[in-house]
């Protein structure tokens, strides 16, 4: 019994510890994002565009995809209700509720990860395995500025655009089943559709597309420069531990941020 709560003490002191210290690699990674004037522009600029490449234009297939079956799931459930309620109405607001709200940036987000959150570990891993980071060091490129902060930007502004880009896609596959069943012309869902939408909405969403996008570099960028020893096999354990820990964190904050703005 001894032995178990032994283990259990270890597994919460490294599970805590792993928190404070990706608190204080962002906290380094925001302080870097002001020092702005230290940049190479010129090479964090192209960072940062391949970053968008590749985690926005890169994410597109996939978000077509999901978020197209996802609008058609969201009213296909909720449509036999609405018809017997005779609200149809409420289309929209559902529609709100389900996509703007709450899945549009989860969804999204969870794509990021799996696509360039995985990418960003196992790259930054290998650059550490490898002693290209003390290559930097040595010629006097603060990591930061040219790694961590350029992915930072990148991921911000390829979540949020592919947040909003999932909403649309949604919301036509959303029109598809409401036209078919409900023979609703297009201009009177998008009606029913913008009765809805609240700027608390369009904020809501900003915000959480915003810190997504932020959070998925810093978390797999910390596994990937600070929790990288000098194997090669490590490359994948922190590649996979960055992914399942901003998945716990992504779901957090999606609670706690719907919590502050719809109860508080």
């Amino acid at each position: 019994m001894s032995y178990m709560i032994a283990q259990f003490g270890q597994k919460c002191r490294v599970l805590f510890g792993g928190i404070t210290e990706t608190f204080r690699f962002a906290s380094i990674a925001f302080r870097a994002f002001l020092e702005f004037q230290k940049w190479n522009r010129g090479a964090s600029l192209r960072v940062i565009m391949d970053q968008v490449r590749y985690t926005g234009l890169g994410a597109m297939p996939s978000i077509s995809l999901i978020s197209l079956i996802f609008g058609f799931i969201v009213i296909v459930q909720a449509l036999p209700v609405l018809l017997d309620l005779g609200a149809n109405r409420l289309i929209g607001k559902i529609m709100v509720i389900a996509i703007v709200r709450e899945f549009g940036p989860l969804l999204t987000a969870m794509v990021v990860i799996c696509r360039s959150g995985t990418a960003i570990a196992a790259e930054l891993a290998v650059n550490k395995v490898m002693g290209e980071i003390e290559v930097l060091e040595s010629m006097g490129i603060d990591p930061f500025h040219y790694i961590v902060v350029p992915r930072m930007v990148g991921g911000a502004i390829s979540v949020f655009c592919l947040t909003v880009y999932f909403d649309l896609i949604a919301l036509s596959g959303g029109f598809i089943v409401a036209s078919l069943r409900l023979i609703m012309p297009f201009d009177l869902f998008v009606t029913y559709f913008f009765d809805a939408l609240t700027m608390e909405d369009v904020t809501l969403s900003t915000i959480k597309s915003l810190i997504f996008g932020t959070s998925i570099p810093i978390i797999c960028g910390y596994h990937g420069l600070i929790r990288t020893g000098r194997a090669t096999f490590e490359v994948p354990m922190v590649a996979r531990d960055g992914v399942i820990r901003c998945m716990f964190f992504i779901f957090l904050m999606s609670a706690v941020i719907s919590a502050a703005f719809y109860l508080v």
